[in-house]
């Protein structure tokens, strides 16, 4: 006794399976920019006190402009207190900013799940197609 093989219900198991991965691999993409984006701030910052001569710390912190945020590099280049000093504050202000961008990707992420899902799902009906008597 031969089965007929329905196409739409080979679609819809792929369906099943291939929605999932998608979401997780572009969400892979997105979850750790937060975290590499503090990283490269850090040594931008890192660099401005450990720099060996007057004129390396100059340029470093020349540089911050384009390697940390404008508000963080503007706390160490328009301060005039101590430099460390200068530095922490710019630290906790990037921090601030990085759980904030984390957070701002979180809900790209979950927005991207349940929009995917969503579609997921109406792809999936839209193969099974009107039932079959």
């Amino acid at each position: 006794m031969a089965k007929n093989i329905s196409l739409s219900r080979i679609g819809f198991l792929l369906t099943c399976f291939l929605i999932p991965g998608l979401i997780g691999t572009f969400a892979s993409f997105s979850i750790p920019a937060p975290v590499v984006d503090e990283l490269h701030q850090q040594q931008a910052l890192d660099a401005v006190l450990t720099a060996p001569t007057p004129e390396a710390q100059a340029a470093a912190i020349a540089a911050l402009a384009d390697k940390v945020d404008p508000d963080t590099a503007a706390i160490v280049t328009g301060g005039t207190g101590p430099l460390p000093a200068r530095v922490a504050a710019a630290e906790a202000n990037m921090r601030v900013e990085v759980v904030a961008e984390a957070r701002a990707e979180a809900y790209k992420i979950r927005l991207m799940i349940i929009t995917m899902t969503v579609l997921g799902a109406a792809f999936g009906v839209a193969l099974l197609g009107p039932e079959q008597k």
